[in-house]
């Protein structure tokens, strides 16, 4: 029987590693190209090597995350392909999750996202990457989750997970052309629940988004293979 609950405890470890190391890469607390080691994520979180090392296998098998023989990590960059593959997904399922959502959308719920959308407006000024995109992910995942559908989030959930890490170029010169106002009129389609104008609104977000980062991504091909 020890040896049993030895298992089911070094299972419900790994799986806490697998989700907070997700988590991170989710909400863009990592950003593409930066390296990290099992050393680093132990002690980060406050756990042995062996979940660790489990969670990050998994993760590279997700695409993730990737692994070199000299065993550092890295977060991948993602190719201009790659950029526009993942904007096109993202447009149909982030732009049907919101049209549902506004079918749903409580008064509890739209003051929520406000004071959501209050506190992103106050980092703004901040110059801090990471706290922004953390609390960009916690708004659009918030609408996502008012869809009511699990399996639409999940979906989504991993998407985010692949392009998180990538957004980290849009700040700050993106970020300030754009001054939130597709999240702002996403909310007022999503009060005033006209679900084809929310679905517009978060689409014009992800694909502006997206065009910009598929750009600089393009450059720096482009750079990388000029003469030195």
């Amino acid at each position: 029987m020890a040896r049993l609950f030895e298992a089911v405890d070094r299972e419900t470890l790994q799986e806490a590693a697998y989700r907070q190391i997700r988590g991170v890469l989710m909400t863009g607390a990592l950003a593409a190209g930066e390296k990290v080691t099992i050393r680093g994520l132990a002690a980060g979180l406050g756990m042995s090597w062996t979940p660790i090392r489990e969670a990050v296998r998994r993760l590279a098998a997700e695409g993730a995350l990737e692994v070199a023989p000299n065993r550092w990590i890295r977060v991948p960059n993602l190719s201009p392909e790659e950029l526009r593959e993942l904007k096109t997904i993202r447009l149909m399922l982030e732009g049907f999750a919101a049209e549902r959502a506004a079918e749903r959308a409580t008064p509890e719920f739209m003051a929520a996202q406000w004071r959501l959308e209050e506190d992103i407006v106050a980092w703004r000024g901040r110059g801090d990457v990471k706290g922004m995109i953390t609390r960009i992910n916690h708004w659009h995942f918030a609408i996502y989750a008012a869809a009511g559908m699990p399996h639409l989030l999940r979906l989504i959930e991993g998407l985010w997970l692949r392009s998180a890490p990538n957004t980290h170029p849009l700040y700050p010169e993106f970020a300030s052309r754009d001054r939130g106002r597709h999240r702002q009129v996403t909310l007022a389609a999503l009060e005033a629940r006209d679900g084809p104008a929310a679905r517009r609104s978060m689409e014009l977000d992800i694909a502006g988004a997206f065009d910009y980062l598929a750009a600089r991504a393009e450059e720096a091909q482009r750079d990388s293979t000029k003469p030195r």
